[in-house]
């Protein structure tokens, strides 16, 4: 059976449980016939696995599998049943509709361990002590080297986790040992619909002089890991309410930098910094974005990611546009060419986006 609640703005959220759908799973997206309005033929409803939250692009409905996300599940059926409310659910009498039975998915996506949970705790906690040493000498070299201003860097929110900095922070033991990998990281914050997260970059081992690939290299001979994130993770720009309606959807959060850098609007710019681009979060939380423009790296990787991502987004009736960095020996990602380049290496970009304006 499937339970309709309806919120006291008159938002309908239909809760579900596994046993309603047949999925795909493709990392942390699942695909799933709509029990809702008794799909066969296509796979409309899109679960994000990491919150439970789901919602199908043919009939609009919003649903929440019970199973993906248990204390929201519980505090939903406190309201069902107790009158309780929960984020504007009003003390509504729910009713229920039959579905169609089908197998149970065999993707479960990964809960939030308690460390996980205390280690966004104690990067909060040290965040007004790491953004003050993002201005120290050897975060701003660093940022030059990769095109980027301190002036730039301080406003886009980056934050550096320097040893003194650890030692600093109030926090307790658990915690302080939980930050110690990100010492010697600049640290971008995420926003994801399961809350804030964080990602950083290692200087460790990086010199004065030394490019991206180089530092690359000693980091992957030493076995270092160039980049570390939290649960949850997230994309990092702006909050979708403030996206502008031109949407450029780039890989890395010093690709996002560039850009900027370049003249392209914060709002217009969103790096997915290795996080699936979730469809959803766009049609639910940015309804003002009519384009996208898929500007992934010029890889392999990036092009196939892009192809896949097209088909999904004109499924839930976005106009998409694809522009990777030319193939013209300048750079595979946005932050080489700008770096090699300056606003010459994003040129090609910026025309597309300015086509799409018109």
């Amino acid at each position: 059976m499937i339970t309709e609640v309806v919120t006291s703005a008159g938002k309908r959220i239909h809760i579900l449980s596994e046993s309603e759908l047949d999925v795909d799973a493709s990392g942390e997206r699942l695909r799933a016939f709509c029990p809702i309005h008794g799909s066969d033929h296509q796979r409309s409803l899109s679960i994000d696995a990491t919150t439970g939250w789901g919602w199908c692009h043919c009939c609009h409905n919003t649903v929440f599998v019970e199973e993906y996300n248990a204390s929201i599940a519980a505090t939903l059926k406190r309201s069902e049943h107790r009158g309780q409310h929960l984020s504007g659910l009003p003390d509504h009498p729910v009713r229920r509709c039959p579905s169609r039975s089908h197998p149970a998915p065999t993707h479960l996506p990964a809960a939030q361990a308690a460390w996980q949970r205390d280690e966004v705790a104690a990067l909060e906690a040290a965040w007004p002590l790491m953004r003050e040493e993002l201005a120290s000498e050897r975060v701003v070299a660093y940022l030059e080297e990769r095109g980027i201003s301190p002036d730039l860097a301080s406003s886009s929110s980056l934050g550096y986790l320097s040893r003194a900095a650890w030692e600093d922070a109030l926090m307790p033991d658990e915690q302080r040992n939980l930050l110690s990998r990100w010492i010697g990281r600049i640290i971008f914050p995420l926003g994801s619909s399961a809350g804030r997260g964080y990602i950083g970059r290692t200087i460790v081992r990086w010199e004065a002089g030394m490019n991206e690939l180089e530092h690359k290299a000693v980091l992957e001979a030493e076995g270092i890991k160039r980049w570390i994130k939290t649960n949850p993770a997230g994309w990092y720009g702006l909050h979708p309410s403030r996206f502008a309606p031109i949407l450029v959807l780039v890989e890395g959060g010093f690709d996002r930098l560039s850009l900027m850098a370049a003249g392209i609007p914060p709002q217009a710019v969103v790096a997915l910094v290795g996080t699936a681009a979730k469809v959803e979060w766009i049609v639910r939380f940015a309804p003002q974005v009519r384009r996208l423009v898929l500007a992934l790296d010029g890889d392999e990787g990036g092009i196939s990611a892009m192809e896949h991502l097209v088909s999904e987004f004109r499924d839930a009736d976005l106009s998409v546009e694809c522009c990777p960095p030319p193939g013209d020996g300048w750079g595979k990602d946005w932050n080489e060419r700008y770096r090699r380049c300056g606003d010459g290496g994003i040129v090609p970009l910026i025309q597309v986006v300015t086509r799409c304006q018109f």
